[in-house]
């Protein structure tokens, strides 16, 4: 297993640090960083510069993420365009957050979530056949149909090849227990985002999940939460995984710092 960041964690805390981002990956690149994920938006705006900048970090890409809207627009083939870049640029994954619910998408759930899995199952086909693992994880907005076992699990029901992205700290959406849902989706997994949750927030401007009963999960550094993680990477290690991990800390505020810790107790597991 190697361990990736997203880089649109690294690039908030940067700005927010005010230092250059190639000191920053140089800090991280010590700590143990050794691959970076990325969104597809962020790689697009200057594709050859950052290609450049990881090359000479030797950080290699260790897969894409990207926002779509398939309940409404189940036409939509930018997916091509999305696994044609991963494979140019040497991920092994992609994933696909296919859409959000409004109130009003309530009227007409079933079709869109038809809709969803039908552009998402086209989306696998085309990356199984250009070596891509195309992937969905469990995604922590109470505006997504998949942030549960359940809603997951329906996906993966209609289109066996999916490979899931599983996320340690996104099933507190409803409370359910993370090490159960590793143990569902095990044989799926492809990537781990490993994301830790704290009750409280670390400083003044955090920002958490909103859950089901109106609580909110606040982000953690990796190793500092609630969230088995140590149990999860044992699981993986007991499964031969040959996948990697990448910490995620979305609304953590000493976001360099947090990354850091996290880079460092989990190269500590592995």
């Amino acid at each position: 297993m190697k361990i990736a960041a997203f880089y649109e964690n690294i690039v908030y805390g940067a700005e927010k640090e005010q230092v250059c981002i190639e000191e920053v990956l140089d800090e991280l690149k010590a700590q143990g960083l050794q691959m970076i994920y990325i969104s597809l938006e962020s790689l697009k705006k200057k594709e050859e510069e950052l290609l450049q900048l990881f090359r000479e970090k030797d950080l290699a890409i260790e897969g894409l993420h990207q926002h779509f809207d398939f309940g409404h627009h189940p036409e939509d083939e930018s997916y091509k365009e999305y696994i044609d870049t991963a494979l140019r640029v040497g991920a092994e994954n992609c994933l696909i957050v296919p859409g959000l619910f409004s109130k009003e998408d309530e009227e007409n759930r079933d079709e869109i979530m038809e809709n969803m899995a039908g552009a998402v199952k086209k989306a696998v086909a085309y990356g199984k056949e250009r070596g891509i693992n195309v992937c969905m994880e469990d995604y922590d907005s109470m505006a997504s149909p998949y942030n549960c076992v359940n809603g997951l699990s329906y996906f993966f029901e209609k289109i066996p090849d999916l490979k899931c992205a599983f996320d340690t700290g996104n099933f507190v959406c409803y409370k359910e227990d993370e090490e159960a849902a590793f143990l569902k989706f095990a044989d799926k997994i492809c990537t781990v985002h490993l994301k830790d949750r704290s009750k409280s927030a670390h400083m003044q401007g955090d920002v958490g999940c909103v859950c089901f009963d109106g609580s909110s999960a606040f982000s953690a550094p990796v190793g500092s939460g609630y969230i088995h993680i140590k149990e999860i990477l044992d699981g993986l290690k007991r499964r031969n995984y040959d996948g990697n991990v990448i910490v995620e800390l979305y609304g953590y505020e000493d976001i360099l710092e947090g990354i850091k810790k996290s880079i460092r107790w989990v190269r500590g597991q592995l």
